[in-house]
C-alpha cells in the first residue's frame, strides 16, 4: 500500500510529454491574457477615469493635466487618452523625486 507522501510517477512518450507542455503553455498564455483583458491592461486607449486611474492620480489632478498640455482625442464627444502620452507626460513633467 502506497502512503500519501510518496510521489506518483507518470511515464509519459516524448510525443505526449511534448503535448502536456504545449498545453500547458497554452493554457498558460490564455489566462494571462484573459487577465490582462479583465484588467484593461491591454487597452491603449482610455476614457479620463480609466486614465486617472493607470497615472495613479485624482480625475481633479488629471483634468489639470489636460489643461497644461497632456493630450486627448476627442471622438464624438468622447475624451480619449493614449496611454504613451500619459507616460510621456508623467516622465517629462514635474521633478524627479530624490
Amino acid at each position: 500500500m502506497r502512503t500519501i507522501t510518496e510521489p506518483i510517477k507518470v511515464l509519459l512518450s516524448d510525443e505526449q510529454a511534448q503535448a502536456l507542455r504545449d498545453f500547458v503553455y497554452q493554457l498558460t498564455t490564455d489566462s494571462i491574457s484573459q487577465a490582462k483583458r479583465d484588467v484593461g491592461a491591454s487597452q491603449q486607449w482610455l476614457r479620463k477615469k480609466k486614465a486617472a486611474a493607470y497615472a495613479d492620480v485624482s480625475e481633479g489632478t488629471f483634468a489639470g493635466w489636460t489643461k497644461n498640455g497632456l493630450a486627448g482625442h476627442v471622438i464624438n464627444g468622447s475624451a480619449l487618452f493614449n496611454k504613451h502620452d500619459i507616460d510621456f507626460y508623467i516622465n517629462h513633467n514635474g521633478k524627479m523625486k530624490q
